[in-house]
């Protein structure tokens, strides 16, 4: 029985850490999707890359559709640290969400 709640409680621990990344924000202008990472760049002039996107946000906007490129987005995003191919630590960011003001 000891084991189960174990388990169980491993298994709850984990999903709540996979749930509690900050999410970020920042406003930017579509640049395009360029060798699998998505563009954007703020009014500074900075430029964000984002590897991924979640599912939900990539049905309602299809980034790889070039009608997107110069709109304005608030975006959501996540930053997770992963290992490359020669182990050592990168930076991956997430598409969460994203609104385009009216």
């Amino acid at each position: 029985m000891k084991s189960i709640l174990v388990v169980l409680f491993v298994t709850f621990t984990s999903f709540g850490s996979v749930y509690s990344q900050d999410v970020e924000k920042m406003d930017g202008t579509y640049v395009g999707y360029e060798d699998g990472v998505y563009v954007f760049t703020d009014n500074d002039g900075y430029k964000a890359e984002f590897t991924n996107i979640t599912n939900d946000v990539s049905q309602e906007y299809n980034l790889t559709d070039t009608k997107y490129i110069g709109k304005q987005f608030i975006i959501s995003f996540t930053v997770d640290t992963e290992m490359d191919e020669d182990d050592e630590d990168i930076q991956v960011s997430t598409i969460v969400g994203l609104v385009m003001p009216e």
